[in-house]
């Protein structure tokens, strides 16, 4: 009778465990790991009235369009699909142009901005003085953006584009790495 009564036990209990409902539970939405390099640069010294170091992750390219000055380089990071678009001037009179030209650029971003950080550049060794922004935002276009000048003759300006729709959440750890990298070609700039 022990035997029956607990096969009959074993029966039921496997029953109510076999007949409990299957709860799906969604998968929280989550972003893929990206594996970052360490940062490795090396000079762009060639007949540009500038020189400076960039990323071996990237290569130069020039632009060549009629359209625009002579100087202009496109700084492409394929594994990234992100590019750092350069515009150079050689300038006399119009720099205070040139530098409201280069606010009116981040402001075109303040709609979809969070916040603008804005980091004054300043080295009286080099002759090298501008204004980094650091755009922040989900749907900025251009997060990270800056203009360097003597304040005499030369004006060189540079904003990072990603080649895809803005979503700066997925893209953050690679926003933050070019941004070193950035700020790497910014302390290793001089005029020549």
């Amino acid at each position: 009778m022990k035997q029956l009564l607990s096969g009959v036990g074993l029966i039921l209990l496997l029953t109510f465990v076999a007949c409990r409902e299957e709860v799906n539970t969604p998968r929280p939405i989550a972003y893929y790991r990206i594996e970052l390099p360490d940062h490795s640069y090396r000079l762009f010294d060639t007949l540009y009235p500038y020189q400076f170091e960039y990323s071996k992750l990237s290569y130069i390219t020039a632009v060549k369009n009629p359209d625009h000055e002579p100087y202009w380089i496109n700084i492409v990071y394929p594994s990234f699909n992100a590019n750092l678009f350069v515009s150079y001037k050689k300038v006399s009179t119009n720099i205070d142009t040139l530098i409201n030209d280069s606010k009116s650029f981040v402001s075109t971003q303040i709609q979809k901005a969070d916040d603008i950080i804005e980091y004054h550049i300043y080295d009286s060794l080099l002759n090298v003085y501008g204004i980094s922004y650091d755009i922040q935002g989900t749907n900025v276009a251009c997060p990270y953006q800056f203009w360097l000048t003597d304040n005499k003759s030369h004006f060189f300006r540079a904003s990072l584009y990603f080649n895809h729709t803005p979503n700066n959440d997925s893209a953050a750890p690679v926003i933050d790495y070019i941004k070193k990298d950035m700020m790497h070609l910014i302390e290793t700039f001089s005029w020549k």
